[in-house]
């Protein structure tokens, strides 16, 4: 998480209040396939697990998670996509 100090702008949004695991990873995945490599997701969600799933799904599929804001009881994620290999 590289990031944290500067204004991050997504390119794409999705929003998974009320969505309990796994279908946040579900969809984040289906979207993160939308946009091109490089470019930035905003994901917000409220499953208390959200923070731990995305982490750890960040890190296994090598897209960039660059921040993490904690807004009451929802979690922001703004995720970058790999670059194409």
């Amino acid at each position: 998480m590289a990031e944290n100090n500067k204004e991050l702008k997504a390119d794409a949004l999705l929003d998974c209040t009320g969505l309990y695991c796994p279908v946040p990873i579900f969809e984040t995945r289906k979207k993160i396939d939308t946009i091109k490599p490089g470019e930035i997701l905003q994901l917000i969600a409220d499953d208390p697990a959200s923070e731990a799933d995305i982490k750890s799904w960040a890190k296994n599929t090598q897209n960039e998670l660059l921040k993490v804001e904690k807004d009451n009881d929802k979690f922001i994620f703004y995720i970058r996509k790999k670059s194409a290999d």
